[in-house]
């Protein structure tokens, strides 16, 4: 298929390739040099293009019967409804943000309003003693500093 390389594709070639009479390696060059060669590009585009069908008169008809059928009717209208819902879905979460959002403001507007006071963890006055206290009495005074900070905060609230 050395040809292909010196010349353009002819007629009769494009026909050959559109009736599947092409074998492996011909139809490889074939299409490599189309896709390398403008000309040949161009030549291929409108010969296609000539082989196009033309739609069948009674297709708009057709067509137009069958959008006016229940079950085709009945499709759009889920399609328009579930897109309704959906724009009520997507309105209620932005309300619930918008309601969340002002009640977060509530609360927390509310407790820096609070006079608290924060409980001073025990000091322990021997350093014998320090040496000797375990890791478990330093994390039960840490959490009982917590606690007693949370329930603070809380009471504040829950007025």
């Amino acid at each position: 298929m050395t040809e292909l390389r010196e010349q353009h594709i002819t007629r009769e070639m494009f026909e050959c390739w559109q009736q599947g009479k092409m074998e492996g390696q011909r139809e490889e060059e074939f299409l490599r040099h189309t896709g390398t060669c403008t000309f040949c590009a161009e030549q291929f585009g409108i010969w296609m293009e000539e082989n196009l069908m033309e739609p069948p008169a009674y297709l708009k008809e057709e067509i137009t019967r069958r959008t006016r059928q229940i079950d085709v009717q009945t499709a759009v209208k889920v399609k328009q409804t579930s897109k309704q819902m959906q724009l009520m879905i997507y309105s209620l979460k932005v309300g619930l943000a918008v309601v969340a959002s002002i009640f977060l403001l509530t609360v927390t507007s509310s407790i820096q309003n609070m006079n608290m006071e924060i409980p001073s963890p025990k000091s322990v006055t021997t350093e014998t003693h320090q040496e000797k206290e375990s890791i478990t009495d330093k994390l039960n005074r840490g959490s009982s500093f917590v606690t007693d900070a949370l329930n603070q905060m809380t009471n504040g609230v829950f007025r």
